[in-house]
């Protein structure tokens, strides 16, 4: 008896080991990301675009690992297309000698006439079953050949775009850092002339508490739009009839006199 009481007071104190260590961890991830997020508030504007460009210049710096990649890649389809190319050939001269084979055993005589020359009907028949497992092997093994250069070709076609693609996306980003720059600078020369202009501190606390109040108002207004916007199809079909709108009117600017 005593021992189950001692094996049940075990199992409690176990239980509530873990529920303690369990609720202590949570608390601890809770405030290390707590703590992570105050640290990059902390950290100035001009100096987190200053790191994005850093990181931007690094991912441009990678292109000669992806050019090495899709060079090696071209190296590969051409020299698997060479091989494709004399397999096929091959393949041809083969299918024609027992095409020409199963002529020449049409009938029942036992000598037979091949390339100009008399067989007997049962060495030429045992060699025309011979290169016909050949060439069954040699078809299935074309075959094979001929489906890894299409998907070879599809996946070195895919890294090309990709590669236009990336180089693309970083100028975009570069444009938009510099625009993030840009905005900055005024925002900066604007608080420069409004800490000018008020003296006194209560003003300036007043209104970034004021702007506080106004960004949550707008936090939820932007959150009730969102809902809309996704929980509507009818919404979600009009922007994707907007964006379409969007790429027509760039084409017709930029291509419609070329028609």
């Amino acid at each position: 008896m005593c021992k189950k009481v001692w094996i049940a007071g075990v199992a409690v104190a176990v239980a509530l080991s873990v529920i303690t260590f369990t609720r202590v961890g949570s608390h601890l991830r809770v405030w290390k990301k707590d703590f992570s997020t105050y640290v990059q508030q902390q950290i100035p504007p001009e100096q987190e675009i200053a790191r994005l460009k850093m990181d931007l210049d690094n991912l441009a710096k990678e292109d000669d690992r992806h050019f090495d990649r899709v060079a090696k890649q071209i190296v590969e389809v051409k020299r698997l297309e060479a091989t494709v190319s004399k397999l096929k050939e091959e393949h041809k001269i083969h299918e024609a000698r027992l095409v020409e084979m199963t002529r020449s055993l049409v009938g029942e005589e036992k000598l037979v006439t091949y390339k100009g020359e008399k067989y007997d009907r049962s060495r030429l028949q045992a060699e025309y079953r011979q290169s016909g497992q050949r060439f069954q092997v040699d078809e299935e093994t074309l075959k094979s050949k001929d489906e890894q250069l299409s998907l070879k070709k599809q996946s070195l076609e895919s890294n090309r775009k990709k590669l236009a693609d990336l180089k693309l996306v970083r100028e975009q980003m570069r444009t938009e850092l510099v625009r993030l720059e840009t905005a900055l600078t005024q925002e900066r020369q604007a608080q420069a002339a409004e800490e000018h202009t008020l003296d006194d501190a209560s003003y300036r606390n007043l209104r970034k508490e004021v702007d506080a109040v106004k960004d949550r108002i707008e936090v939820l207004k932007q959150k009730r739009v969102l809902r809309g916007d996704v929980e509507s199809p009818i919404r979600a079909t009009e922007q994707r009839k907007e964006q379409e709108q969007a790429i027509d009117n760039y084409l017709n600017a930029r291509f419609g006199d070329k028609q």
